[in-house]
Formats: C-alpha cells, sequence, structure tokens
C-alpha cells in the first residue's frame, strides 16, 4: 500500500474509527493495522508513562494490541475510538509489569512470588476489566474537558501545570475538575463493589 493511500486511510479511520472496530470485530487484520498506525505512540507513551523503558513500553504496547484482537469480539467500545480502552489495557499490562519486577528485585529466588501472580490473575484480570469498564462508560458522559483532564493526569500521568498547557485553561481548573472527577470515580467504583 501506498504511503498516500496509508494517509488518506488513517484520516477517513479517525473519523469513523466505530466502523473501523467492527471490521476488526469480523476479523479484519488491514482495519487492525489501521488502527494500531492510528494509536501506536498514544499506547507506547501510556506504557512508557509507568516503565520509563523504552524496550519495555514497546513491548506492552504490543501486548496491548495483541489483547485487543485476542479479545476484540467482547470489547463494547464506549465512544467513537479504540483509544481509551488500548491506553487503560496498556497501563494495566505496565503496571503489572512493574509490580513484578519489583517482586523479582525484591526477592529474586522466591517462586512462590511467580506462581502467586498466576494463582491470582484471572480473578484480578476479570475484576479490573470491569472496573475499566465502568470507568469508559463513566468518562464517556463527562464533559470533553474532564475526559482529556483525565487522560492526560490519571493515565498520562501528566502534572497539573502539564494539562493545563496543553488544554489551554488554568492550573486550578484542572486541579479542581480533577478532585471532582476523582471523587466521582471513587463513588462510581464503591456503587460497583457494592459498598
Amino acid at each position: 500500500m501506498r504511503a498516500d493511500s496509508l494517509s488518506l486511510l488513517l484520516v477517513n479511520a479517525d473519523a469513523d474509527e466505530r466502523a473501523l472496530f467492527a471490521r476488526v470485530q469480523a476479523g479484519d487484520r488491514e482495519s487492525f493495522r489501521i488502527i494500531f498506525r492510528l494509536h501506536m505512540r498514544s499506547v507506547y507513551w501510556a506504557a512508557f508513562g509507568v516503565l520509563q523503558s523504552r524496550a519495555d513500553s514497546e513491548e506492552v504496547m504490543q501486548d496491548a494490541f495483541m489483547t485487543m484482537w485476542d479479545k476484540r469480539m467482547s470489547i463494547e467500545l464506549v465512544g467513537e475510538s479504540t483509544l481509551p480502552w488500548l491506553v487503560t489495557t496498556a497501563r494495566y499490562l505496565a503496571l503489572n509489569r512493574r509490580r513484578a519486577e519489583e517482586r523479582r528485585r525484591r526477592d529474586p529466588l522466591d517462586p512462590n512470588a511467580e506462581l502467586l501472580d498466576r494463582a491470582l490473575g484471572p480473578e484480578n484480570a476479570a475484576v479490573a476489566n470491569e472496573a475499566r469498564q465502568h470507568i469508559e462508560e463513566v468518562m464517556a458522559g463527562m464533559p470533553l474537558v474532564d475526559q482529556e483532564i483525565f487522560w492526560l493526569c490519571l493515565v498520562g500521568d501528566l502534572s497539573y501545570k502539564q494539562a493545563a498547557r496543553q488544554l489551554g485553561i488554568s492550573h486550578g481548573s484542572v486541579r479542581n475538575r480533577l478532585s471532582r472527577l476523582k471523587a466521582r470515580l471513587r463513588s462510581e467504583l464503591s456503587l460497583l463493589k457494592g459498598d
């Protein structure tokens, strides 16, 4: 495929990514490649924000996309883009990788640490998946600026000042909106747990 054709596809994909993802769910690998090209940098940077390692972040980025491909039939998009799902998945994978690495550094000879991870993995993954989907649903109903603050500060680990500069609003506005957003998410997750 020529570069100019690819650019045109990427522009069109950005405009109607929900339809593009429907083709991915039907097994269309070319549509999957387009989504990969659309979001690979953002997914990489989400992982890098946690891991601070190029090699590990590249692996997590690839793992996030492979997870999307493997689970494509069960994924329900909230909004029009696959990016929230991909970034959340990459961040979750990166945090798991960082925790595993920290455990290995604490006690590299303890074989039970890895076994415990595997034993708790599916249940924790199911709980995390349910929480992630609920958070995505809540965020889809929030004002666009709050959604952007969520992705920049909570997922992307930007400071209030960096997010404010990127969004063109005040530092105080980012801080206040994020405080309200965190309270809302805590409340929603408490309801989800049945507290």
